[in-house]
């Protein structure tokens, strides 16, 4: 129950639940977020690999140990962090919650559980609010920890693609010196 300490009155359950989608809506921001950055990382990369073919003809040609040693670093942190932005977009792992009740219907994969059309209607309708108000606020939490995952693995993945940008424009220089 929310309390307005200032007026001293409870929050009718109706505007808890309001509040609850808003919570609801901007966790699911900061996920769909995640994963828009997760692939501006993939980008970015996929262009540093595709710009280092003239940088493997040299190394072909009798390119310095150092100048290879320099390339196969940059492609492990380039791949480590494609890897990691895949893992950030695929990440959809929810916590093992036990709840009273399975289908929240809210969510589509409970929604369609009910078969179709008429069932869902009579399945939302017949909710209790404080059930439904309970279910949204689990189903913020489960919400919640996605997003925490997904912002871990992105920080490894912005990390290693850093790490893979500096490598590319030593690469650039390290060729540029040696012409």
């Amino acid at each position: 129950m929310i309390i307005d300490k200032k007026e001293n009155t409870t929050m009718e359950i109706t505007e808890q639940i309001k509040i609850a989608f808003t919570i609801l809506n901007y966790n699911q921001g900061l996920i769909q977020f995640a994963d828009g950055k997760a692939n501006a990382l993939l980008l970015i990369n996929s262009i540093f690999i595709a710009s280092m073919a003239p940088f493997i003809e040299l190394a072909s040609k009798g390119l310095s140990k150092i100048g290879i040693l320099l390339q196969i670093i940059f492609f492990v942190f380039s791949i480590l962090s494609i890897l990691t932005s895949i893992g950030v977009i695929t990440t959809r792992k929810v916590p093992a919650l036990e709840r009273e009740n399975k289908g929240n219907l809210i969510f589509f994969g409970e929604i369609i559980q009910t078969n179709n059309p008429d069932g869902y209607i009579h399945e939302f309708n017949s909710l209790d609010a404080k059930k439904f108000q309970n279910t949204l606020l689990t189903n913020i939490f489960v919400i919640s920890k996605i997003a925490a995952s997904k912002y871990a693995i992105y920080n490894i993945a912005q990390l290693a693609t850093l790490i893979s940008c500096i490598l590319w424009i030593i690469n650039l220089v390290f060729v540029i010196c040696l012409k």
